[in-house]
């Protein structure tokens, strides 16, 4: 099996670092090398080769990161920041006319659509699938009276944004006045379920489309949350799902990775985000036996139609970790150069 070279962007991120370690664990003979805008991002010494890459938003970055992988010899792409995700969604054709290297992502109106919480329930809805209530307006009187009806508690959020950045529960009409003003792109959401810190009625779950068109899993795991992120994880197959991500994956066009984050109300389950990409748990899944990163290779770039994976149960509990680098300064951090130790502790 021929040898393949692996770019993850965003590597310090949690995306990045769960894509890296399951490509460590997967079964190809892959090269890793992490990719980030800054030295300070523990995983570019963990991988085997790192690089630093511009900003996406940076003047020239196209042109940068084209010279990047053709000068590092680039197979595939894989994305693990959500800020890269339009960028690359937008030209990956571009980079692969220009390199041949094959860039994992969705297509760019799956990408807007998945960044966007009112886009997602709007298009669940015309999609006759679940979603949660939701409600814009420029006016904050019509954002009160719709409030009032459905009752509070209510949900206030940005469009935009992942790890439970500017969401809030909002308790009253007060609160309301001082929240949404000062909520970037707010959007109002009827309240499925209050947030637990037990492992209750939140999931996050995942499905998986191949270059064919064949749609794997899902992945099912109840979970609960700490600054954004899932913390404790109960993967198991959950029946009160049943068969709502595979009815979203026919109807929406992607690409690898779909993540479905949901609750289940005393109507089912009602999916409040998605996103079109690896996610957070990306190496929970793996372990369990749903390794999205090795399904791409696999799909995408040995061109082999994967069967379906069988997927264990059991749980995972999250815990920090360090990356040490000895005898060094923070002027002198340069991937490549310095190797980052991590000691086993348990």
């Amino acid at each position: 099996m021929k040898p393949v070279r692996v770019l993850v962007t965003g590597a310090g991120s949690g995306v990045g670092q769960g894509i890296i370690k399951s490509l460590r664990i997967c079964n190809y003979p892959v090269t890793i090398i992490s990719a980030d805008i800054s030295p300070f991002n523990s995983a570019l010494y963990r991988a085997d080769e790192a690089l630093i890459i511009p900003k996406v938003e940076d003047l020239n970055a196209l042109t940068s990161i084209i010279k990047i992988i053709n000068a590092n010899n680039i197979n595939v792409v894989m994305v693990g920041s959500e800020f890269d995700l339009m960028f690359f969604s937008k030209n990956k054709e571009h980079i692969y006319s220009k390199t041949g290297a094959i860039t994992i992502v969705s297509p760019s109106e799956t990408v807007a659509i998945a960044d966007d919480k009112w886009l997602t329930a709007k298009f669940l809805q015309d999609n006759c699938l679940p979603h949660a209530e939701s409600f814009i307006s420029d006016t904050l009187d019509e954002v009160i009276d719709k409030a009032v009806a459905w009752g509070f508690p209510i949900i206030v959020k940005a469009r935009n944004g992942t790890s439970s950045r500017n969401v809030f529960i909002v308790e009253n009409i007060d609160e309301l006045v001082k929240i949404w003003p000062n909520t970037p792109c707010p959007i109002l959401q009827k309240l499925i379920d209050i947030p637990s810190t037990e492992l209750n009625n939140e999931y996050t779950c995942s499905i998986f489309k191949t270059l064919e068109g064949t749609i794997l899993g899902p992945f099912h795991a109840r979970r609960t949350l700490r600054g954004g992120t899932s913390w404790h994880i109960e993967v198991d197959l959950f029946p009160e799902i049943g068969s709502l991500l595979t009815d979203i994956g026919k109807v929406l066009e992607f690409q690898g990775s779909l993540n479905v984050q949901l609750m289940v109300s005393e109507s089912g389950p009602i999916p409040f985000e998605i996103n079109a990409r690896f996610s957070g748990t990306t190496a929970v899944r793996s372990h369990f036996g749903f390794n999205e990163p090795a399904l791409a290779l696999q799909s995408y770039y040995y061109k082999e139609e994967p069967k379906q994976p069988i997927i264990g149960k059991g749980v995972a509990f999250r815990y920090h970790e360090e990356v040490f680098i000895d005898d060094e300064n923070v002027s002198g951090l340069v991937p490549n150069i310095t190797k980052g130790i991590v000691r086993e502790w348990f």
